[in-house]
């Protein structure tokens, strides 16, 4: 049998070929890419008129998908380096709203000037795609299910969260949350936490990834009336469409052990004479709570610093063990008249600090250094050092002297000098006289 190939048969098998046969001129300076050649079974392949398809190809970086734009731009700088065949794949918009997966196999030509011409081979694997993001998802899921005993999915489409409990849980079923983003601060996550769980749903929600976040609940998947300490290791699930539809997970029961990590981060933090926090737990305490009184402005707040009189006498005279009990009772006298949202630290071998916070008024301050100071004064009025323990405290308010750490303790320090300098045993607020 005798057969001829002649051009127009070339260019039917072309143009018959369901996928993209196209020749492409791509500026080297600019990197636009403009088509020459596109055959008809592109135009098949996407199911438009010519003039749809070929306002896409005309301006091919506004239809991608922004997470694959850096993959497109990769393909093109390989292709231009003239080292053989590249292949890359991303995900085009296509002119009716759909999501495209297509595989861009493409070659250097010939080059003039900052002309290249760029032959391409463009497919559709969109199936392809879909199911292997649907394999790894089953995978992800099944990964996450063992040996875990609570599992959640969110639909991010319907705004539907369901809760799925081992039989070994108190709660024995199934629970579809309807509204769930907005429901997130009612379903018994203790406030402090629910901020930090609302930005990891979000998160999770924007672009596919993992993340896992610590919080504290009661209710919904803690049926008691005390908080427990949990951790919800998720991960987020792309569609087909290119955008994640679920948020999936699993829920973990970490209570015991978060007990005993706060337990050994609390002696971490604190002095184990007197019960207080050491220095630099107080001071990034301090520091985090002044940030409040950046934006909230009917804030008013004092920072306290305490010095022991004589202590270096009391030390020297009745010995250490003496001068542990006199800083113990300090801390004792401190601890027990500031209230919870106060902070309190031991800063020094005889030093310690108070901030108070959300205060009346600066007198509110006074009065209350006016009674620690009496308290400990007369803390050891039947002992021989009785006499020798008092405090010298200097004061310093927020805003009205500043609002960060740094300010509030100088001139806090300055009250502290004056009171040391002029008798001792006593208090005083920082005003301007001071210097």
């Amino acid at each position: 049998m005798n057969f001829t190939v002649d051009q127009e048969f070339i260019n039917s098998i072309v143009n018959y070929f369901i996928g993209g046969i196209c020749a492409f001129d791509v500026d080297s300076k600019s990197r636009k890419v403009t088509p020459l050649y596109m055959n008809d079974g592109l135009y098949r392949m996407f199911n438009g008129s010519k003039e749809d398809i070929n306002n896409i190809f005309k301006n091919i970086r506004l239809s991608i998908i922004p997470d694959d734009l850096q993959v497109f731009e990769q393909g093109i700088t390989d292709i231009l380096a003239d080292d053989g065949a590249a292949e890359f794949e991303f995900r085009i918009v296509n002119f009716d709203g759909s999501l495209m997966w297509l595989r861009f196999h493409g070659n250097l030509y010939s080059r003039e000037g900052s002309s290249n011409i760029v032959s391409a081979v463009i497919l559709d694997c969109t199936e392809e795609k879909t199911i292997e993001e649907e394999l790894k998802r089953q995978s992800d899921y099944m990964h996450l299910l063992i040996g875990t005993d609570i599992t959640f999915d969110f639909n991010c489409r319907t705004d539907a969260c369901i809760y799925r409990f081992t039989e070994t849980d108190a709660l024995e079923h199934d629970s579809v949350i309807k509204g769930y983003h907005e429901k997130i601060p009612s379903l018994g996550i203790h406030e402090e936490d629910v901020k930090a769980y609302e930005q990891m749903m979000e998160s999770a929600m924007a672009h596919p990834h993992r993340d896992k976040l610590e919080f504290r609940s009661v209710g919904l998947i803690n049926p008691t009336d005390e908080y427990r300490w949990y951790r919800a290791d998720i991960v987020s699930i792309l569609g087909k469409e290119g955008y994640v539809s679920h948020v999936i997970g699993h829920i973990i029961d970490i209570h015991e052990s978060k007990l005993k990590e706060i337990e050994l981060k609390l002696r971490a933090d604190h002095d184990g004479l007197t019960g207080l926090m050491n220095k630099q737990a107080t001071e990034e305490l301090i520091r985090s709570t002044l940030m409040q009184y950046n934006t909230n402005e009917s804030l008013k707040g004092a920072l306290m610093i305490l010095d022991t009189d004589n202590f270096k006498h009391i030390n020297d005279t009745y010995g250490h063990s003496t001068g542990d009990r006199v800083l113990a009772k300090i801390g004792d006298v401190i601890r027990n008249n500031f209230k919870g949202m106060d902070v309190t630290g031991r800063i020094g071998g005889d030093e310690f600090m108070v901030f108070m916070h959300n205060i009346r008024s600066a007198e509110d301050a006074g009065s209350l250094a006016a009674k620690v100071q009496n308290l400990v004064i007369h803390a050891f009025d039947d002992e021989d050092f009785g006499r020798d323990v008092s405090l010298s405290i200097g004061i310093s308010i927020a805003p009205d002297h500043g609002n960060d750490f740094q300010t509030l303790y100088e001139i806090a320090d300055k009250a502290l000098y004056f009171v040391k300098t002029h008798g001792k045993a006593g208090h005083r607020i920082y005003s301007e006289e001071l210097g």
